[in-house]
C-alpha cells in the first residue's frame, strides 16, 4: 500500500507515538497508535490580573473558562492574557499603581506583556478581546490605556490573521463601548457576557464582522 502522509492540519505530527517493534526478523508489529488531534487554543486579552494564579481561581476566569468550555467545544486549552498585567482585584486602582512605578518600571513591564501576547498569536485559533474600558480621568486613559489598546491591535492586526471575538454582554444594545472598545465579560456584574461576536482588526479599530 501506498504511504500517504499525516494530516498536518488536523494532527499534531510531532506528537504521535506508535507502540512499533520486530517480532522476528521477518515480522513487526504494532500495538498502539497514539495520535494527537489539533484542536482550538483560545487566547483571551483581558483588562488586569484580579487573583487567579496556578492554584486560586477568580470570578472572571471562572466565568470565561466556562462560557467558552459550553459555547466553543472544540476548544481544548484556554490562556489569559491582560491589557495590563498587574495584580489589582479593583480597576479603579489600576491607574493610582501604575503612577506609583518607576517609568523604567512601567516601560519594561508593557514591553514583556506585548511580547508575550505576540508569542501566544502564533498558535491561537481563536482570539477573545475583553479588556472594557478601565475607569479614570481623561488624561490617564490618554497617557495610558489609549496607548496600550492602540498597541494591542496594531501586535494583532500585524501578527494574527485567526478568528476574533469580542463579548456581547447584556447592559447595552451596542456590542462595542463607544464603537471603540470591546466589552469585558462582567461576572461580577449583573450584566454579564450572554454572546460573542466575531470581528477584525483594521487600521488600529475593531471591527464587527
Amino acid at each position: 500500500m501506498a504511504r500517504r502522509s499525516y494530516e498536518s492540519d488536523l494532527v499534531k505530527i510531532n506528537n504521535i507515538f506508535a507502540d512499533k517493534n520486530p517480532l522476528n526478523s521477518n515480522v513487526e508489529i504494532r500495538n498502539s497508535l497514539r495520535i494527537p488531534l489539533k484542536r482550538g487554543i483560545a487566547s483571551c486579552i483581558l483588562m488586569n490580573p484580579s487573583s487567579a494564579d496556578n492554584i486560586d481561581s477568580d470570578d472572571t476566569i471562572n466565568f470565561v473558562t466556562k462560557y467558552i468550555h459550553i459555547n466553543i467545544p472544540d476548544i481544548h486549552w484556554i490562556r489569559f492574557y491582560n491589557l495590563y498585567p498587574f495584580y489589582e482585584p479593583s480597576s479603579t486602582k489600576i491607574y493610582p499603581l501604575i503612577q506609583s512605578l518607576s517609568e523604567t518600571e512601567y516601560l519594561s513591564v508593557m514591553k514583556e506583556n506585548r511580547k508575550e501576547i505576540k508569542k501566544t498569536l502564533r498558535t491561537t485559533t481563536h482570539l477573545f478581546l475583553g479588556y472594557g474600558q478601565c475607569s479614570g480621568d481623561a488624561l490617564d486613559k490618554a497617557n495610558y490605556y489609549d496607548i496600550e489598546t492602540k498597541n494591542l491591535l496594531n501586535i494583532i492586526e500585524k501578527n494574527y490573521k485567526n478568528n476574533i471575538y469580542v463579548f456581547e454582554t447584556s447592559q447595552s444594545e451596542d456590542i462595542l463601548i463607544q464603537n471603540k472598545y470591546p466589552r469585558h465579560p462582567n461576572p461580577n456584574n449583573k450584566h454579564v457576557a450572554i454572546n460573542h461576536h466575531k470581528c477584525q482588526v483594521k487600521n488600529g479599530n475593531i471591527v464587527l464582522i
